[in-house]
């Protein structure tokens, strides 16, 4: 049986249950990143159908050093629902009701009582319906609540820039990347630029790199991984002499094609690890082709967390790398 969690800490803002379209009136949205809060009565969440979506949602990150779930989960029920969790930054509604639902489907909303606010209602006439429109638009639900998280960072660190990052890498490199404040430049070769925030316990990198463009095949895995280990063996040392960043093959990184704004990236998602030392965390990485300079283009972020949880540190990184754009010679 699960529990009943009650979210505290979220603050109150003026104008609270405005409902009004004008999004400037509203408050800001509350809660913390990679949360979800679902609203359902308990009947419903102690069911088949509460365990299957929070299995959905919860299911474990792929490729981190340590088990982390998909996103946190907050269970309250529908008359617990107040002001308080209005403004929560991502909602999921359960609905099972066979006259109200004859049809088992998903709404999506936004920004209703907060912005940049998501709004998830799940409907269905009855358990098995519900637990069958789960399994068959898990991914989509989750996907769409990266997206707005991914959205949020972006937006944040947009009005947050790093102004001599920026210019540097467009006068140099010709991209451009949202690399928020904190961050330094500690390369900046022909090919090869690194950029960190460091604190007392965490790392957080960027890496970019650049190579010819020859064929489709660069974008293979196994060709990226082999142009990945070359590249950082050369660039990426450790404070110990003979020690440099590399691919953990233990686990083997994860492969992902896809199209933004009909450009082209594969995606590398995996861990790195020191060779001939001892760090190591999870990375992720993008490449495409740089039509205008017929080159390859990798940007990748990395993250050094022992002892402390690194799903949102990556998040954050990965972040910034969706925010990539090439520009022409001057």
């Amino acid at each position: 049986m699960k529990k009943l969690v009650f979210y505290l800490g979220i603050f109150l803002l003026a104008g609270l249950g405005c409902k009004t379209d004008n999004k400037t009136l509203k408050p800001k949205i509350s809660g913390s990143t990679g949360e979800v809060l679902v609203v359902a009565p308990d009947y419903l969440w102690n069911s088949p159908a509460g365990d299957t979506l929070e299995s959905s949602l919860t299911r474990e990150l792929p490729c981190l050093p340590q088990p982390e779930p998909m996103f946190n989960i907050i269970h309250v029920t529908p008359v617990n629902f107040d002001k308080m969790f209005q403004t929560h930054r991502n909602i999921l509604f359960m609905r099972i009701d066979k006259k109200k639902y004859p049809e088992a489907k998903i709404l999506i909303e936004h920004d209703l009582w907060a912005t940049p606010q998501l709004i998830m209602e799940m409907q269905a006439p009855d358990i098995p319906s519900f637990v069958k429109l789960v399994t068959e638009v898990s991914d989509s639900v989750v996907n769409r609540i990266n997206e707005i998280e991914r959205s949020r960072i972006i937006s944040y660190y947009k009005k947050y820039l790093q102004g001599d990052i920026y210019n540097k890498l467009k006068e140099k490199y010709h991209i451009s990347l949202n690399i928020p404040k904190g961050y330094t430049m500690d390369v900046d070769s022909a090919n090869f630029a690194w950029i960190s925030s460091e604190t007392p316990t965490t790392s957080q990198g960027i890496l970019i790199y650049f190579y010819p463009y020859t064929s489709e095949d660069v974008f293979t895995r196994d060709n990226l991984i082999k142009v990945r280990n070359r590249t950082l063996r050369k660039y990426v040392h450790g404070q110990i002499k003979g020690t440099y960043m590399t691919t953990e093959t233990i686990l083997p990184p994860e492969f992902r094609a896809f199209k933004r704004n009909g450009q082209y990236y594969a995606q590398l998602r995996g861990l790195w690890k020191l060779e001939n030392g001892f760090m190591g965390g999870p990375f992720v990485s993008i490449s495409t082709v740089d039509k205008y300079h017929g080159r390859v283009i990798t940007v990748e972020g990395y993250v050094y967390a022992p002892g402390d949880k690194k799903r949102e540190l990556l998040r954050q990184v990965e972040s910034i790398l969706y925010t990539l754009k090439i520009y022409p010679d001057r």
